[in-house]
């Protein structure tokens, strides 16, 4: 899982420019029109979460769970921007963003795992990774509680437009819910 998430991180962070419009003129419209891409599940978003995915996890019905509980977690993102400090053709904005807490499930998982590792053998009494991953998806479903995250985004005017700039790994953990 952790793969999943750097990999996700890795992607986002190279495309991070792209997700904002060129029709930005004010850095709060760069920043709404960042988060709105992953609330409308932008094609590119979805493109990327599901190449992820399909590199990472290889039963088709964990796939299918995954995808759509980052899926649920775009849905229900919410976020405020808290402040933004403009200097000329750069900027940095604060953000809260309110997303399930995914990462609680994780650390259940980990506990679980720690208390009981025989729970998640095969059949040959070996660890199974799809087991654990099983697990783990079912804790996450189950998740309704939400966390609020503080983003530090920075932007760069170009050609008289805002951008945010590429999210930082820590930015993109926090808006999946694993920070």
């Amino acid at each position: 899982m952790k793969k999943i998430v750097l990999i996700l991180c890795f992607i986002i962070l190279f495309t991070g420019c792209s997700m904002s419009s060129i029709d930005d003129n004010k850095p709060e419209e760069a920043i709404d029109t960042l988060f709105e891409k992953y609330r409308n599940k932008d094609d590119n978003v979805i493109e990327q979460l599901k190449d992820t995915i399909e590199n990472e996890l290889t039963k088709d019905e964990q796939k299918e769970k995954y995808e759509k509980l980052m899926e649920r977690q775009y849905d229900n993102l919410s976020y405020s921007v808290k402040d933004i400090k403009k200097n000329e053709d750069t900027a940095t904005a604060t953000v809260d963003v309110t997303v399930f807490d995914y990462k609680s499930a994780f650390n259940e998982a980990e506990k679980e795992l720690k208390n009981n590792p025989d729970k998640f053998n095969d059949d040959n009494n070996n660890f199974s990774d799809e087991k654990y991953m099983d697990y783990k998806i079912e804790l996450m479903e189950k998740v309704d509680k939400t966390i609020t995250h503080t983003l530090n985004l920075t932007l760069s005017k170009s050609n008289g437009m805002w951008m945010v700039d590429d999210l930082s790994g820590d930015d993109i953990t926090k808006i999946h819910g694993l920070y």
